[in-house]
């Protein structure tokens, strides 16, 4: 039966590929294990296999047959999954469309989703050429050594360039003497457990993972535990930094000044300054409603004195007129007193109201006053000890990357937050560097050499030599291929004019020191 006919089958609904209930959790489990969706492509499998999306059963016969590939990994990962070993595994009649099985399995092997880490190799290499390509690695950290030996599983003739006499970059285990403490100096911890490759590798390796407990109290230099509300605060000020740095970068567009490239302290410094003007600002607004607001006062206050002063004279007029009129005078003389003290009664009335107004008018300025004494802004975007709860998440974050902020590129320094693990924290119970080094297996030793400190790389029309010494003797090796595993803005090791350079896509020429240093 070929694919069209089993996809004439999944239409025609007598074949449900949704309904195997003994594999569902485990599928969708491999789906998850393996970071991919269980029930959709990603826009990469897309990519690869617009077939796949041309209806709804040819999709769910994709997923399933992609699924069972990655349950099928994940069941052994000590043992390669050839693409055979797949088609036989798969139930009838799944497997009936071999060439579409193999198109999804070299499809999950090429992009690191099954047939990664330490297994037992079942089939040949898979560049079969006249000539074995070579690849140049620099750098025996994680990332090298999981890229020397998947390029090795590729095919591919790997050399890897160390610049210290251990392996592991930043990952570095202590081992105490006549013990068996060990204790990780650099990177700890596996980040995430849900899709994380590490487990596998480390069940391939069998280290043993120890979960880390998710609280993370913290303690002021005097020993005392800090505040959780103040900790939560600061560690909110530090995300938003974080986001402002990130929006900065990638929303703006703004990674250097002047021809010099941002790094994350440089970002930081400046958005502490911008934040620590704005707080400025703040003040000065705040201090200049304050004054307003005296000002206000002090006009109604004067308001208050002058219609007291005018109640007061008016009353003492009305009394000295509250007399009864001399029956003497004449007719027009009464009439005239007679108004006059109508007229002082009710100015009179009017100042009361007025002064009544007015002494309202200055409780509730007096009321306005209080409440914004309570909004006082801080004298300062960030006190000293508040600060220094700060450098604390700075400092983690130069634990975390493995470098100092100054080395830490503005424009990459995040550029892996999309692909972050959820799961519990984990550790390695002999370590992150027992770990790595057991990654490193016999067939590839051989390919590392250590103690070679790659100083500069320039590039070069005329080929594609590396030249350096080894031993204060000239050393010579060709490649056209390199892969730096080095910090995000290490360019006082990575002198690169690609960009600049039309000819940097087709030859390296390499200057390198070969020398001895002590770890």
């Amino acid at each position: 039966m070929d694919s069209e006919s089993l996809r004439q089958l999944l239409e025609d609904g007598e074949l449900d590929t949704l309904r195997w209930e003994d594999d569902d959790i485990s599928l969708r489990s491999a789906a998850s294990n393996s970071r991919l969706p269980y029930d959709k492509l990603t826009a990469q499998e897309l990519v690869h296999f617009p077939d796949a999306s041309d209806s709804k059963a040819s999709t769910n016969l994709y997923l399933f047959i992609r699924n069972k590939i990655l349950q099928l990994w994940l069941l052994e990962p000590n043992v390669e999954l050839t693409s055979e070993d797949a088609i036989d595994q798969l139930p009838i009649p799944f497997n009936s469309d071999r060439r579409f099985v193999r198109r999804i399995h070299g499809f999950l092997q090429r992009y690191g989703f099954i047939n990664y880490g330490n297994f037992h190799r079942l089939a040949s290499a898979l560049v079969l050429t006249s000539k074995r390509k070579r690849v140049i690695i620099v750098g025996a950290g994680a990332a090298g050594i999981a890229a020397l030996k998947q390029l090795h599983f590729f095919g591919f003739e790997v050399v890897l360039l160390e610049a210290r006499k251990r392996l592991g970059g930043r990952v570095h285990t202590y081992h105490q003497k006549d013990s068996s403490v060990v204790a990780d100096l650099g990177a700890m911890v596996v980040t995430g457990i849900n899709g994380n490759p590490i487990v596998t590798m480390m069940r391939q390796t069998q280290c043993t993972p120890v979960r880390i407990t998710p609280d993370c109290p913290i303690y002021d230099e005097y020993g005392k535990l800090v505040d959780q509300r103040k900790d939560e605060l600061v560690a909110e000020a530090f995300k938003k930094i974080g986001d402002t740095a990130s929006y900065i970068a990638h929303t703006l567009g703004v990674t250097e000044v002047n021809g010099k490239k941002l790094s994350i302290a440089d970002a930081y410094n400046n958005i502490l300054e911008m934040l620590e003007l704005r707080m400025q600002r703040r003040r000065l607004k705040y201090w200049q409603i304050y004054e307003e607001i005296l000002e206000k006062m002090k006009q109604v206050q004067n308001e208050i004195t002058l219609y007291k002063k005018s109640a007061v004279f008016l009353a003492e007029k009305l009394k000295s007129s509250d007399g009864s009129i001399p029956h003497t005078l004449d007719p027009d003389s009464r009439l005239e007193q007679d108004i006059l003290r109508r007229c002082y009664r009710r100015d009179l009335g009017e100042a009361i109201k007025r002064y009544d107004a007015a002494r309202e008018r200055f409780r509730n300025l007096e009321t306005t006053l209080r409440n914004l004494k309570k909004q006082e802004p801080s004298e300062v975007y960030m006190n000293q000890r508040d600060r220094r709860l700060l450098d604390f998440h700075f400092a983690n974050l130069e634990y975390v990357s493995g470098a100092t902020l100054e080395k830490l590129s503005l424009q990459h320094f995040d550029q892996d937050d999309e692909f972050q693990f959820t799961g519990s924290h984990m550790a390695i119970r002999d370590g992150y560097g027992d770990f790595l080094t057991r990654l490193v297996t016999s067939d590839v030793t051989a390919m590392i050499k250590q103690n070679a400190v790659v100083e500069s790389i320039k590039y070069d029309q005329k080929g594609n030599k590396k030249i350096g010494i080894v031993n204060n003797e000239p050393y010579e090796s060709e490649s056209k291929k390199a892969l730096i595993t080095e910090l995000q803005n290490n360019e006082e090791t990575i002198q690169s004019t690609a960009e600049n350079d039309r000819n940097a896509k087709k030859w390296l020429k390499w200057n390198l020191r070969m020398v001895k240093k002590q770890n």
